[in-house]
């Protein structure tokens, strides 16, 4: 809200400088907790309270080098905010923005300083299922990035709620992939079972030897179906292009639901 509210005062309130240049506290990320590996964006706010327009660009870099830039242009009086995509590695970060005419000249400069937490270090216990999980499960960034690119601030709203939405997803995978490591290891040892019944010449016919082989063959199918199963909702979750639209469809799906229920009249 307060990075909003910067911007509109920019556009609503007349200024007395009497050049292009940056807002106060103009640069901010699109995601308030931003950990080393994330790709997020570096918005700036910029201004021309010039009576001419203004053509150039805003160049950003680091102590780690060049950031980006990106074009800049501006109506007399006008105001925008225009973004740069950044993936940091960890540690604290003194962005500095620089703002150019179309002659290559500095007309404003403006800094910040981010700090950019550490990946987390799994646990030996838990490290090989962390980094299979972590392997199968794309984040949702490049979907962030086209919503901000469309709007800066729906993007920074609307972070958190993919961050929360996509630790589901991690969550959920590592579930998903116990559930295949379970499939595949009782397929291993149903097979191992019938090979050594093979083996050994066995020919028992009596009702027990009967119902094993029964149940034997109904826990194969179960544990194979269940494999497949697992392996498409792992698919689904793991992959973001898939799992958003359908978890849109289905939000819809239940709101549309609940209109309807709470809709119908009373008698």
């Amino acid at each position: 809200m307060k990075k909003f509210f910067i911007a509109a005062v920019l556009v609503l309130l007349p200024t007395v400088a009497g050049a292009a240049g940056f807002a106060k506290q103009s640069l901010f990320l699109s995601k308030s907790s931003v950990t080393e590996g994330d790709t997020v964006l570096i918005h700036a706010t910029v201004s021309n309270d010039t009576a001419t327009k203004f053509i150039g660009t805003l160049k950003l870099h680091d102590e780690d080098g060049t950031i980006g830039s990106v074009p800049v242009t501006l109506g007399s009086g006008e105001a925008g905010a225009v973004s740069v995509s950044w993936k940091p590695l960890a540690g604290t970060h003194t962005v500095l923005a620089n703002l150019e005419d179309s002659a290559g000249t500095v007309v404003e400069e403006s800094s910040q300083t981010f700090t950019i937490a550490a990946k987390a270090v799994a646990t030996p216990a838990s490290k090989n299922n962390s980094s299979n999980t972590s392997a199968t499960v794309e984040p949702s960034t490049q979907i962030q990035e086209s919503i901000g690119s469309v709007s800066p601030t729906a993007q920074t709203y609307a972070a958190p709620v993919f961050e929360a939405i996509d630790a589901g997803r991690v969550l959920g995978a590592s579930t998903i992939n116990d559930g295949i490591d379970w499939s595949k290891k009782e397929l291993v040892e149903q097979a191992q079972k019938q090979k050594t019944k093979t083996t050994s010449g066995a020919a028992d016919q009596d009702t027990g030897t009967m119902q094993t082989k029964a149940t034997n063959t109904a826990w194969t199918i179960f544990a194979t179906i269940s494999l497949y199963v697992l392996s498409v909702l792992l698919y689904v979750v793991g992959n973001a292009g898939v799992f958003y639209p359908i978890f849109a469809l289905l939000f819809f799906y239940i709101l549309w639901r609940l209109f309807k229920r709470y809709r119908r009249p009373s008698y």
